[in-house]
């Protein structure tokens, strides 16, 4: 595993139009060379458009522990952690978040793992993850403006194109950190359904995505079942709302595959129904899997079999929304694991890869969520 080390440094950046703004020294954990560490640095003057804020948690994902581990590429120095919640500490005058409202500093807010530009064809396509000048957080070098992109930190910045939405005090952390990542992916998956959404489906996977989709179709009052090798993940996806998938089930209208095995590909092409739609988001790593399939399988019984990348700004608002009215009430907390110190960060790793948990919590200072 990693080794842990602290390292000062200092970007300087120039900035086409500078704010008024107090010189900001953020905490930032990196990984490069097989080492995760904390790294201090002090950031330019915010641009304008940009919004500095103070994390209150972050999360470990799936593809952070992946980045560590060697399973995909990084570029040197990158910035870890694409989930989060925090409060403004700066920010331009006038600002407003996703839904127009006003924001400033104090909110508390999430957001997006994505800046997009909103102007180019993909964009107005309403494919703006896929933009074509996108920025992704947790995915980029410190080296690059905004330079603190990742939110298992003290202090992120956010680009302008990031989708903001203020989020209310009595939501705790562990219930809305992952609301830019694993929510929202699972909410584009489930918007892609349609009507099939209340009906009988299948998940296959009950990692945070799986678990979370089972979690939001059963409050829409499908009949779902969830498929996934893990007896401990299995009895989270039942508390949320789920069946376990036994194999003797009638086929399924609507199948959705969030686990990444392309075994469980084939297996939601099988056991969907003749009109029935597939929805695949799990495999997301070019060429690390291949698989083979009869195409009959979607040919002879008519699917449709759509891919999820990431999500849209409006799955990201219809997450926010749906976390607003069910995350006390099914007690999200209990997909995270109890609260890490961002001093010890690469512990936190080390409890993400035991696989006890589907995300590890992140505070800087132990700060409880």
């Amino acid at each position: 595993m990693a080794v842990l080390a602290i390292a000062i440094g200092s970007i300087v950046a120039a900035v086409d139009t500078p704010m008024p703004t107090t010189q900001l020294r953020a905490r930032v954990t990196v990984f490069d060379g097989g080492e995760v560490w904390l790294k201090e640095i002090d950031l330019p003057t915010r641009g304008t458009g940009e919004i500095d804020v103070a994390i209150e948690a972050g999360a470990v994902c799936g593809s952070d522990l992946h980045t560590v581990l060697g399973h995909r590429s990084a570029p040197p120095e990158v910035a870890l952690g694409h989930e989060g919640v925090g409060r403004v500490v700066d920010i331009d005058e006038g600002a407003t978040d996703q839904r127009g409202r006003p924001l400033s500093a104090g909110d508390r807010v999430v957001f997006a793992l994505f800046s997009a530009c909103g102007t180019c064809d993909r964009c107005r396509d309403g494919l703006e993850m896929k933009c074509r000048t996108l920025f992704k957080y947790g995915h980029e070098s410190i080296e690059k403006a905004p330079h603190a992109s990742g939110t298992l930190a003290s202090h992120v910045r956010l680009l302008p194109g990031v989708p903001v939405l203020t989020i209310p005090d009595g939501l705790t952390a562990a219930q809305v950190v992952s609301a830019g990542c694993s929510v929202a992916t699972a909410a584009a998956m489930v918007r892609t359904l349609g009507d099939r959404a209340d009906g009988r489906t299948l998940v296959f996977g009950a990692g945070a995505v799986g678990a979370y989709c089972a979690a939001i179709l059963a409050t829409l009052g499908s009949e779902v079942y969830v498929s996934d090798p893990s007896p401990t993940r299995l009895a989270v996806a039942e508390k949320l709302g789920a069946r376990a998938y036994t194999g003797s089930e009638e086929p399924f209208p609507a199948v959705l595959e969030a686990s990444g095995n392309a075994n469980a590909f084939v297996n939601a092409l099988e056991t969907a129904d003749i009109g029935g739609m597939v929805v695949a988001a799990g495999s997301v790593s070019p060429g690390s899997t291949t698989v083979t399939f009869d195409p009959s399988l979607a040919v002879t019984r008519r699917l449709t079999l759509v891919g999820i990348h990431n999500y849209s700004a409006d799955d990201f608002v219809w997450a926010v929304d749906w976390l607003g009215e069910h995350a006390a009430s099914l007690e999200l907390e209990q997909l995270l694991s109890p609260p890490q110190p961002l001093d010890d960060i690469e512990s936190a790793f080390d409890l993400m890869e035991t696989g006890e948990h589907l995300r590890v919590l992140v505070v800087p200072n132990d700060t409880r969520g």
